[in-house]
């Protein structure tokens, strides 16, 4: 009874442990700018339904996926006012019950160890920064967990809830429903809660039904600038993209979660057999990995959320010593101290690192504005293009040139955050004189003045 008792008091710590570092989190981002994919799925979609009223996406903004994220962020700005505040605020309810969610479930898979489940989870890089980010995945993790939750309480209502959610979220949110839906018509005892997996996908149905009779197509995007992420790889591209799924697999300190469930199998071998957080990792896998490995595009590494969050609750299991989670949660919170050199190309979606990019570039663009230096004679690269008012909310519709384009301009806004520019691009700046630099690691923006007689062959 002391045992239990002193394991619940350690529990409870390291939950609270969790929820204090994702408030502090959702704080520290509460006003950065729109990054990354939030600038489609959070900013863009919900400013075309904040301006044009709610319909049908334009073919430029339309992936095939519900807009449900930006439906939710044009609600918040109804009532709140169209502030990025407002607009991180859709995500932070959702981010705590992801918390309460990992709880409940690690109570009901291995009650002495629950509290391991929140803290391991928020601490993965991966999660963390798609916390700090308007990012429609924090809440195809909710539907995951409501899936998941709704089965080992069985709560009906819980079940319905998770497959809504999921369904309306996004085409990989669907996916997922649909394997954990076969894997329960296959398994006796979870066939009778597939009814409520159905009915929870009804509404997400609907919307693609709809947009097929509006549009002349669903679930994937025929006419518009993702159409290309949805052809299928040649069997020749299998290899490689095998290699950039173990590459995001291992990136930004994963490879140590790896590692500890190896070492933790070596600690109680029989530690993963018939349980249910194997088949659940299993079933993850096998609903995530088939995009990776026949589609180019679509590898980006918070498309692995299902997959790390299955392996996260296997260390809950009885087995794995403290001093071996404990090294495991310190080891992926220093993924985010990962900086690649700027050949290669990196994940800022998936680091906290990406944190500092608004300051730096807020203090580059002031230092344009007092120099007289416009955006329409600085070329720039994703993430930093489109009108500014899509970041930030300000109103202003002033852009960038896109870089690629090789419109000839006078200066060049370059940060290691963007991607987009070649080796030969990077070669070429170290002759540029610089104009203004902020900040060195692990985020830098530098407006570079593009000598005159430079060629604008990217």
């Amino acid at each position: 009874m002391i045992r239990q008792l002193r394991s619940d008091s350690s529990n409870v710590i390291l939950f609270g442990t969790a929820i204090l570092i994702q408030v502090v989190l959702l704080l520290v981002s509460a006003d950065l700018p729109f990054f990354w994919d939030s600038i489609q799925f959070g900013s863009r979609h919900a400013t075309f339904f904040h301006t044009q009223g709610i319909g049908w996406l334009p073919p430029g903004m339309d992936s095939g996926n519900p807009p449900l994220l930006g439906l939710l962020v044009h609600g918040n700005w109804l009532v709140f006012g169209r502030t990025l505040m407002a607009s991180h605020a859709v995500i932070w309810p959702f981010a705590l019950a992801n918390l309460g969610l990992l709880a409940l479930l690690g109570q009901a898979l291995h009650r002495a160890q629950w509290g391991w489940a929140p803290l391991l989870f928020v601490a993965n890089p991966v999660y963390a920064a798609q916390t700090t980010l308007v990012s429609p995945d924090v809440l195809l993790v909710t539907g995951l967990l409501l899936l998941w939750t709704g089965r080992q309480y069985t709560f009906r209502w819980m079940i319905c809830l998770g497959a809504i959610l999921l369904g309306a979220i996004s085409l990989r949110g669907l996916a997922l429903t649909g394997v954990v839906g076969v894997w329960w018509w296959m398994d006796k005892r979870h066939t009778p809660y597939v009814k409520w997996i159905l009915l929870g996908l009804l509404p997400g149905l609907v919307y693609h039904f709809g947009h097929w009779l509006a549009l002349g197509w669903a679930f994937l995007p025929m006419d518009s600038p993702w159409s290309g992420s949805f052809s299928g790889s040649s069997w020749q591209a299998i290899p490689r993209n095998a290699v950039i799924l173990l590459w995001r697999l291992l990136d930004h300190g994963l490879i140590f979660l790896w590692v500890g469930l190896v070492l933790a199998w070596r600690q109680k071998s029989q530690l993963f057999a018939h349980s249910q957080e194997a088949r659940w990792f299993v079933a993850m896998c096998l609903a995530v990995l088939p995009f990776f490995l026949f589609f180019s595009s679509l590898n980006m590494h918070r498309y692995l959320l299902p997959v790390f969050l299955a392996a996260t609750l296997l260390f809950v299991i009885p087995g794995p010593s403290r001093i071996l989670k404990w090294g495991v949660l310190l080891l992926l919170v220093s993924g985010n101290l990962w900086v690649y050199p700027d050949r290669i190309a990196q994940g800022w979606d998936a680091t906290l690192a990406w944190l500092s990019f608004p300051t730096h570039r807020e203090a580059v663009l002031k230092k344009m504005e007092s120099e007289g230096i416009s955006r329409d004679g600085t070329a720039s690269a994703f993430p930093n293009l489109g009108p500014a008012d899509e970041l930030d909310l300000q109103g202003d519709q002033g852009a960038f040139v896109d870089w690629s384009t090789s419109t000839p301009v006078q200066y060049l806004l370059y940060s290691n955050v963007c991607n987009d520019f070649s080796d030969g691009d990077l070669e070429r700046m170290k002759s540029w004189p610089v104009v203004f630099q902020s900040g060195k690691w692990p985020v830098r923006v530098v407006l570079f003045k593009i000598p005159e007689d430079e060629t604008f062959s990217h």
